[in-house]
């Protein structure tokens, strides 16, 4: 049926009504769901840690740190708290709009050093010079220790972050002390990050691994009813129909924030010992949310997994997950240096330390700090599962995700029979979920299916 036909059977076929009786009361409720929101960017807390978060303040920050003037709306900040705290939600409302507004059109600052680096976002130019994939395979009893390893590792590394996020170092070491590293309270599954990972499953079951990123997309407006930061915007960009790339590029500050290194280990769980397939699979889910260096994070986690299936020396499985990240690129420099920070130090927490002074204008949701936080302790965890965890709890940053994809990459190098049971028995073998469809599923299930999405 044409659209004008659906619309002249709605008007030829409506009545009026005599005594039908206004009803406007509703929009009370939309206004104050809508100024909630509002709110949320100016003062929140993470919901797992209690840590304060000023959005609004990281979405100038993140700016900036990309290379632009944000004296416009940096000049807002203290005008927009100043009507938060007086709960004047009107003008509130309109310098959120302005911010947003200035941030979009903020030029250039040719001198800053974030463009000495160059940022491809399509996939043949961030691909090029990626070796490419031979041809390896595991029997399948290893195959679905690894993957059920991979799995555990991430549920148990982001229900022991999730308390912590939000905090630096020197604050978590002075709260908790040495009982960093392990369980804080009754561990929760629920988690924002494996949100998108199932997501990103569901769509790849679907086309069975012929999945693009609009496939991807439609299962995050299906069962994914709110996201933060740069997920957030990007749902709204999809909600109106603005599909990848460009739903991770238009209005959104925080594109080169976490989000997909968080999220794109499943994507190396689906490509055992091949990590050109997880860089590209990892790319088309990415760019749903992120462009630039926020994309190649998302490429680096989803290869370090898929190589953890290869290598058993954590040193030599990061070093060569730098083969995989576009040259001459801020984040494969970052990357390098972090790297160079390790081999040089005697221990982690010096390396902290100039993590802590080196990215000191960057956000704690960020990728860069993280990146570090994953590499650290990657690195000086050597392959020990509760020592790696340690290091990630203490470092700080957004522990969850940074334990999370530690523990991922370990669960497959270790395999589910090297993991102690202790971590994961507190589930029950069930992850639960806010996923419209999803709140909860079998831990083992989920590792199942990905097992069989590989062999298909």
């Amino acid at each position: 049926m044409k659209a004008w036909e659906i619309e002249h059977n709605l008007r030829m076929h409506a009545k009026p009504e005599k005594t039908f009786k206004p009803k406007w009361e509703g929009i009370d409720s939309f206004e104050e769901f809508y100024d909630s929101i509002i709110r949320l960017f100016w003062k929140s807390n993470v919901p797992g840690s209690g840590a304060p978060e000023c959005l609004m303040a990281g979405a100038v920050q993140s700016v900036e740190n990309m290379g632009k003037d944000v004296t416009e709306s940096e000049a807002l900040l203290e005008k927009g708290l100043a009507f938060l705290n007086k709960d004047d939600s009107a003008p509130l409302r309109a310098i959120t709009s302005e911010i947003f507004f200035f941030l979009n059109r903020s030029i250039k600052i040719r001198e800053h050093p974030y463009h000495k680096f160059i940022r491809p976002i399509e996939w043949d130019k961030i691909s090029k010079g990626f070796p490419p994939d031979k041809d390896y395979k595991l029997n399948i009893a290893e195959l679905k220790k690894k993957i059920y390893g991979g799995w555990i590792g991430q549920i148990c590394g982001a229900s022991m972050g999730t308390f912590i996020e939000g905090y630096n170092h020197k604050n978590l070491v002075e709260a908790f002390g040495n009982s960093l590293g392990g369980y804080l309270r009754e561990p929760d599954t629920v988690n924002d990050d494996i949100t998108y990972e199932i997501a990103f499953l569901l769509a790849y079951e679907e086309n069975k691994g012929n999945v693009t990123s609009e496939d991807i997309a439609k299962k995050w407006i299906s069962y994914i009813p709110f996201g933060w930061s740069a997920e957030y915007m990007a749902l709204e960009n999809l909600k109106r129909g603005i599909y990848p790339p460009l739903s991770g590029q238009l209005s959104n500050p925080f594109q080169e924030w976490i989000g997909a290194q968080m999220r794109c280990m499943v994507q190396g769980l689906l490509s055992p010992g091949k990590p050109y397939k997880a860089a590209k699979l990892a790319f088309l889910d990415s760019q749903i949310s992120h462009s630039g260096n926020g994309i190649y994070g998302g490429i680096h986690s989803a290869v370090l997994t898929s190589l953890a299936f290869i290598y058993s020396d954590v040193k030599e499985l990061l070093v060569k997950s730098l083969e995989y990240l576009p040259e001459n690129t801020e984040f494969r420099y970052l990357a390098e240096k972090v790297i160079k920070w390790c081999k040089l130090e005697d221990n982690w927490e010096e390396v902290y330390y100039n993590v802590e002074i080196y990215f000191k204008k960057y956000n704690w949701i960020h990728l860069y700090p993280n990146t570090a936080a994953v590499i650290t302790s990657i690195w000086f965890g050597n392959g020990n599962f509760k020592e790696s965890m340690k290091i990630a709890a203490s470092f700080g940053y957004d522990v969850d995700c940074n334990a999370g994809e530690v523990g991922t990459i370990l669960g497959v190098e270790l395999g589910i029979d090297r993991i102690d049971s202790k971590w994961y028995m507190p589930f029950n073998n069930i992850l639960k979920t806010y996923m419209k469809e999803y709140k909860e599923l079998k831990i083992s299930e989920l590792a199942d299916r990905t097992v069989n999405c590989t062999l298909c």
